[in-house]
């Protein structure tokens, strides 16, 4: 390897830019990662871990600063957390053939892309501020858990328009969560 990989250097700037942006609305971008990832042709392996890891981590500093501002909701966040942990868990051991993970993880960036461009559409009802029932989000959690243990992705890209679109909670509270 060269000092100077042009390559390298692009992955990292792409990913220093997607980082920036994702954790500017409290997410930590795995979607985003996933995304730079695949477009160097890397394995899934590497790129479901690369992206778990960076998620994790600019997750984590999302949630310790809504945690110093007192906005990080545990009461909310705990019955999906308490049913993705074990979910996501499950899912990151399970083996996806190469083919069925990038047409999975396509089909999920395809939702997100969806879902960014018509976000002011589809979130417009009004919000009850109040939580779901703890079986309905552990059972949300355990679902969302899977489906981002198996693909690497954070949970957050289907959590937040679940809890919008239900009307569970506003943009600032989802991003907590």
């Amino acid at each position: 390897m060269e000092i100077f990989d042009v390559q390298l250097i692009l992955l990292l700037c792409a990913i220093c830019v997607v980082a920036f942006f994702y954790s500017s609305v409290g997410h930590g971008g795995a979607s985003g990662y996933l995304a730079v990832l695949s477009l160097f042709a890397l394995t899934p392996a590497v790129m479901s871990s690369t992206a778990l890891v960076l998620n994790v981590l600019v997750a984590g500093i999302s949630c310790v600063m809504f945690a110093r501002a007192r906005i990080f909701p545990f009461r909310f966040t705990l019955p999906f957390l308490a049913g993705s942990l074990p979910a996501s868990f499950i899912g990151g051991v399970m083996t996806v053939p190469n083919k069925a993970y990038f047409l999975l993880l396509g089909a999920a960036l395809i939702v997100a892309a969806i879902r960014l461009s018509f976000s002011s559409i589809l979130f417009q009802g009004p919000v009850k501020d109040e939580p779901p029932p703890f079986a309905l989000a552990f059972i949300a959690g355990a679902v969302i858990g899977l489906a981002s243990g198996v693909l690497g992705i954070g949970g957050g890209i289907f959590l937040s328009p679940l809890i919008l679109f239900a009307g569970w909670s506003d943009a600032k509270t989802s991003a907590a969560v």
